[in-house]
């Protein structure tokens, strides 16, 4: 069986950021980029009429983010990315939250956590905290933030899409 297509949004010199793919061949990350490029993500909690220029202004701010994350292996800021759990990340644009973790691509997964003790890293700037990825980087599951804590459901959706696209690189071409 072929190894599943994935869109590739940039290729930098630290990594290649990718959407992940679902079991279904759907896309998430995809879609809802797709939605945000055209102004019409109908679940954002600060849409006020669709088509919506501050979704499509959002999209080439987050397009921007992922080339200097591809780039140099670093948010372009510290509050543009947020740990949620089991190596699970977020990008946040205001109530915009899109997942992503990292792979080698051979259908292997490491956890990469926040790290939590600035004596553990060789980085001693205002990025201590942001671990070093693997190679591949996948965006998975989006979701609006309506409260001060992403919701237990949507952290498992973005666990399932992780599983599903790592299954994928375990495929045999």
């Amino acid at each position: 069986m072929a190894k599943v297509r994935r869109k590739m949004l940039v290729e930098g010199r630290y990594c290649t950021i990718e959407c992940a793919v679902r079991q279904d061949g759907t896309s998430p990350a995809e879609w809802f980029l797709d939605q945000l490029k055209d102004g019409v993500w109908e679940d954002d909690p600060d849409m006020t009429k669709l088509p919506d220029d501050a979704q499509i202004s959002d999209f080439y701010k987050l397009m921007s983010w992922l080339e200097v994350f591809a780039e140099e292996g670093l948010p372009p800021y510290q509050h543009a990315v947020n740990y949620l759990e089991e190596g699970i990340w977020e990008f946040k644009i205001g109530a915009k939250r899109l997942t992503f973790y990292d792979t080698p691509g051979n259908g292997s997964f490491v956890p990469k956590p926040k790290i939590r003790d600035e004596d553990v890293t060789e980085y001693k700037d205002e990025f201590w905290w942001f671990p070093e990825f693997d190679e591949f980087v996948r965006l998975g599951h989006f979701f609006p933030k309506l409260g001060r804590w992403a919701l237990d459901s949507d952290i498992d959706e973005a666990v399932a899409v992780r599983k599903e696209d790592i299954q994928h690189d375990k495929e045999v071409e």
